[in-house]
């Protein structure tokens, strides 16, 4: 007996190395890429400029960010997800990646259910309904937009982005929840969409904050009616939320920072750990003032049924809007 006690203590100490290293909490030991599919200069550029650097501090590694821009973010996504799973590759995205590419191109390259885990977020901010005072001057809030829409025989005309872009997809919901049918009238970006806007050729729009808030400020020549989260934005508390009028509807930009799903945990953790320290301080809220963003729930915890909701939203409206990427 005291043999056969001795042999399992022996084999019990054996493991206990093993047992220690799969727990051990991760720590960095290369340098980190965040890899982001814009271009600089953007919000998510800035607000991942701003974490990468106080990330830095924290985790006394460099922390670089990467912009690969191309093809509606899959090349970003591509090269997160065949990266070395070590930790040191992270991947900023937002709704395309996550939950509308999927639905929107016929193949990716990476499959952003099975290869990404939302660790944190980095924050986000709603887009503007606006309208045109030429085209609709009558129209000063959604109500009175859905039915000024109902009274338009065929539909009324409105504009975006592109096609597949989150500002249609954005419309497409606002379009299905409010039971009305609009026709569909893409731009190559915000700039031309707002010119004809203003002049009054395109009535009604979802546009991103920073390009169309100086034409909605006082003695602009657009209405913001709305803003597109699901309840009133601080920066501009005036302007009522579409769900206000429309209850859940909520098609706010977010900017996620996900990793790769084949990590192991003890990375994740410690990722998730190393992002929330930053995302949670005076310090990165003060980040979020300035550049009039919100904060959002972190850790994967929280995230993975945001990250849920989204998909099913998001796929949803890209098939109610038929759209297709070549």
């Amino acid at each position: 007996m005291k043999n056969l006690m001795a042999r399992r203590t022996a084999l019990a100490l054996l493991a206990m190395p093993a047992v220690a290293h799969a727990q051990a909490p991760w720590t960095p030991t290369r340098p980190m890429r965040l890899v982001l599919p814009f271009a600089p200069g953007g919000l998510t550029d800035i607000l991942a400029r701003a974490c990468a650097e106080q990330l830095q501090a924290r985790i006394g590694q460099p922390v670089v960010v990467e912009n690969r821009g191309g093809a509606g973010g899959n090349l970003a996504a591509e090269a997160v997800a065949r990266a070395t799973p070590d930790g040191s590759t992270v991947l900023i995205a937002t709704q395309g990646i996550i939950a509308i590419n999927k639905a929107l191109y016929p193949t990716l390259p990476y499959d952003p259910d099975r290869d990404f885990t939302p660790i944190a977020m980095l924050g986000q901010q709603p887009n503007l309904l606006v309208v045109s005072p030429r085209a609709l001057p009558d129209v000063t809030d959604v109500a009175s937009l859905i039915a000024k829409i109902k009274a338009t025989p065929g539909g009324m005309p409105y504009g975006s982005n592109g096609v597949g872009s989150f500002t249609h997809l954005s419309l497409e919901l606002f379009r299905s929840q409010a039971g009305i049918e609009m026709t569909h009238v893409p731009y190559r970006g915000s700039a031309p969409l707002l010119t004809d806007m203003v002049a009054g050729t395109i009535p009604v729009a979802f546009d991103g904050l920073a390009t169309s808030a100086p034409q909605v400020r006082p003695g602009g020549a657009l209405r913001a009616i709305a803003v597109s989260s699901g309840q009133r934005f601080r920066a501009m508390p005036d302007i009522p939320a579409v769900a206000e009028a429309l209850p859940g509807f909520d098609a706010s930009p977010w900017y996620g920072i996900f990793v790769q799903s084949s990590l192991p945990e003890n990375i994740q953790a410690g990722l998730e750990a190393a992002f929330r320290a930053v995302l949670e301080s005076p310090a990165w809220a003060a980040v979020l003032t300035q550049r009039e963003a919100d904060a959002m729930p972190q850790g994967r915890a929280a995230l993975a049924p945001l990250m849920a909701r989204e998909r099913q939203v998001w796929r949803d409206a890209v098939r109610q809007s038929g759209a297709r990427a070549e």
